[in-house]
């Protein structure tokens, strides 16, 4: 039997709401990791957290039931210091607005790091800090001003904590940028430079980046053109997927990485009506949908999303919840 995995030679896989959930692995994803290693498809974990060393990442992901090495993490800190490596000379002088791994990573890329805008650098670059003092920032901003170039590692606005949100790396940015009028250069999810890094590092010809956020992570495979499989175990559900975008529309969808051992979710479109499996949505001159077809099963009712999903981006469906109500397997 074909399976949605079947054709690509690398998965990369998001990590929060993909791979773990906090301190624990979505349920059955382990079994679901190993069973696409046993059919030989490569999987990678590609995180845009540039506070965390790899092998501490590594460490985390051996705990909970997932074996790694090195060469399977991608953090942004790596991808950063490797897209410098390829923009600036070699021994350029680099400030960091960073934890201890970022300032490793780009010492490591065969930079001088400067203390601060007194030493003058050749460039600045920001990443997470839980820890970053204000008068950090007074620095980056008085080098950006000075003419250093201006990297980040990604612009996160925003991190989980047991407690609630706490404002992320973004927020850091936002507020060097309020000192200068352009924006600095982003290495990570979603912009390009992170991906490539993941496709140069891997070797892979036709990968697949499995995520669970429509504005990272599906977004990013978009832009450089690589397919994309959207789980529903973390951030993104169902009324973003069908209201999504064109830059941030996956290639398909399933409940988890587990998915990927299942056959191939396919919607077939006739008119105004659309198909996928057992189920035929239709749109409706008002621009509600109707849905047909037994909807009893969790993978039933992800054919019903897959078929609404093609006439709500096609715009014959403009009010899709009469039919997302009766997702109600589906987040």
């Amino acid at each position: 039997m074909s399976a949605m995995i079947d054709g690509y030679d690398v998965a990369f896989f998001d990590l929060d709401g993909v791979i773990y959930l906090g301190p624990n692995a979505v349920d059955g994803v382990p079994d679901g990791v190993a069973a696409l290693r046993e059919r030989g498809v490569r999987t990678v974990f590609v995180t845009n957290n540039a506070a965390r060393p790899a092998q501490t990442v590594i460490d985390q992901l051996r705990q909970i039931g997932y074996p790694c090495e090195f060469d399977d993490i991608i953090t942004s800190a790596q991808a950063s210091a490797s897209y410098l490596q390829r923009v600036l000379p070699a021994g350029s002088r680099v400030m960091v607005a960073g934890t201890q791994n970022l300032v490793d990573e780009v010492t490591n890329a065969g930079f001088v790091i400067a203390a601060d805008a007194d030493d003058s650098p050749d460039a600045v670059i920001q990443g997470y800090d839980p820890n970053l003092l204000w008068s950090r920032l007074d620095q980056a901003g008085y080098a950006i001003q000075e003419g250093a170039r201006w990297f980040a590692t990604n612009t996160d606005a925003n991190r989980p904590t047991e407690r609630g949100l706490v404002p992320g790396v973004g927020a850091a940015i936002d507020a060097v940028g309020s000192t200068v009028s352009f924006r600095p250069t982003i290495i990570g999810k979603p912009y390009a430079p992170m991906m490539e890094e993941a496709v140069r590092r891997t070797g892979a010809e036709h990968p697949l980046f499995v995520g669970d956020r429509l504005d990272t992570d599906i977004a990013g495979a978009v832009g450089v053109g690589m397919d994309s499989f959207l789980v529903f175990t973390g951030a993104h559900g169902k009324h973003e997927l069908v209201r999504a975008e064109a830059s941030e529309r996956p290639t398909s969808i399933g409940w988890s990485v587990a998915s990927l051992l299942e056959p191939p979710r396919v919607a077939a479109v006739s008119g105004r009506s659309a198909t996928c499996g057992g189920a035929t949505v239709t749109a409706q001159p008002d621009g509600t949908a109707t849905v047909e077809g037994d909807l009893g099963a969790q993978s039933a009712q992800f054919d019903a999303l897959w078929a609404l999903c093609q006439l709500s981006w096609s715009g014959l469906v403009t009010d899709p919840d009469a039919v997302l109500d009766r997702l109600e397997l589906i987040p």
